[in-house]
């Protein structure tokens, strides 16, 4: 009798107490971060991701392909004493020592080597403060210019910051590139080392490398002032995801569950249907017609619980003149998610309109083409 009247105050409270629905949007440590889809560079979830924060050696993402843009992979560079003297971590490299870059480059991205970064800067540029010059000018180039560095390695300094979404776009640059795709995803590699006879053995920094299916990259920071940081990349299918968690109590725990959340709850939703009027212009020739505007192509956008700020711009030449052709370009619009440009389309007509002397602007055109196929 009693277990039959707690069956029916449970089945009374599980009727009239709403079922609350359970978020998708994973848990975070990290108060500084953002998903990106590699391909597209779409922001899919995000928070604080614009906020300027010291980022430690994620920085050598940008130092490395500055390298690479400028060097060939085998020529040889030469260890000053100012990198001789660069702070931990290094990999004990000394003055007059001389490598390829692609031995540097191995240093730099997988063992995070501060005096490997140091050299390399030094060899593009003659000295590293120029060579920081060149890195913010290229971080503004790749990402939306809250990226400032004063120095190759990451090293704590006032004015050296970059942010989440920053840095997950100079990720996705950093993968364009063979051979820095390859070192990011490795999880070892040979680094023949100036001061030892047979190469040494190096372990990536990135843990999820061997403890995340399908991840592939990229880089870690760690010093007081940013706390731990982690760029990081998976592919599944053929997709892939860039995550980025700042000052964060587990990075890799972040890094892991943004991936997930990529991967398993998101899909792609149409933002833009083409086959629908976006806009109507009115014709001054034609008074009273209006000629209707259509995207040029669908927009699609990945999207999961978590909320995204799609925004859309539209900008329109209202006073095209006439004939108007099929398919001609009368605007434009611009998708922005999250406060960044994610895509812009043409907007067309699917309609062509002559004035009221259409007759002869007909003869024209088919005297044009006859002309054409005639010549």
């Amino acid at each position: 009798m009693l277990r039959t009247a707690n069956c029916l105050l449970l089945l009374i409270i599980l009727i009239l107490v709403p079922v609350q629905s359970i978020s998708a949007v994973p848990y975070m440590s990290s108060n500084y971060y953002c998903l990106v889809d590699a391909q597209s560079g779409q922001i899919i979830l995000s928070h604080q991701a614009h906020e300027r924060r010291p980022v430690a050696s994620t920085t050598k993402m940008l130092t490395a392909i500055l390298a690479t843009e400028y060097c060939d992979l085998q020529e040889i560079a030469t260890v000053s004493p100012h990198a001789d003297r660069t702070p931990e971590y290094t990999i004990g490299l000394r003055a007059g020592q001389q490598l390829t870059i692609g031995e540097l480059l191995k240093a730099t991205l997988v063992r995070s080597s501060n005096d490997a970064a140091v050299v390399l800067a030094e060899h593009v540029a003659g000295d590293e403060q120029f060579f920081s010059y060149l890195m913010s000018k290229k971080a503004c180039l790749i990402a939306s210019g809250n990226t400032y560095f004063e120095n190759a390695s990451g090293l704590p300094s006032k004015n050296h910051y970059s942010t989440a979404y920053d840095l997950a776009q100079i990720g996705r640059y950093c993968l364009q590139y063979g051979y820095l795709r390859e070192l990011v995803s490795s999880k070892s590699v040979e680094f023949h080392h100036p001061g030892y006879r047979q190469p040494l053995t190096i372990t990536n920094t990135n843990g999820l490398l061997v403890s995340f299916p399908g991840a592939d990259g990229i880089k870690t920071g760690t010093t007081n002032a940013a706390g731990k940081c982690l760029v990081a990349s998976a592919t599944r299918q053929g997709r892939q995801l860039i995550a980025v968690s700042l000052k964060s109590g587990d990075r890799q725990g972040d890094c892991r569950r943004l991936l997930e959340y990529g991967f398993n709850k998101t899909q792609l939703n149409k933002i833009v249907d083409s086959a629908q009027v976006l806009k109507e212009i009115p014709l001054v020739e034609i008074p009273g017609y209006r000629l209707q505007l259509y995207a040029s192509r669908d927009v699609n956008l990945w999207q999961g619980d978590g909320k995204l700020n799609i925004e859309k711009q539209v900008i329109v030449d209202y006073n095209p003149g006439l004939p108007v052709k099929a398919g001609q370009k009368l605007g434009s619009l611009t998708i922005w998610s999250d406060g960044q440009i994610v895509d812009t389309v043409a907007l067309i007509t699917d309609k062509t309109v002559y004035s009221h002397h259409g007759w002869l602007e007909k003869l024209n055109e088919v005297i044009r083409r006859w002309l054409f196929n005639t010549v």
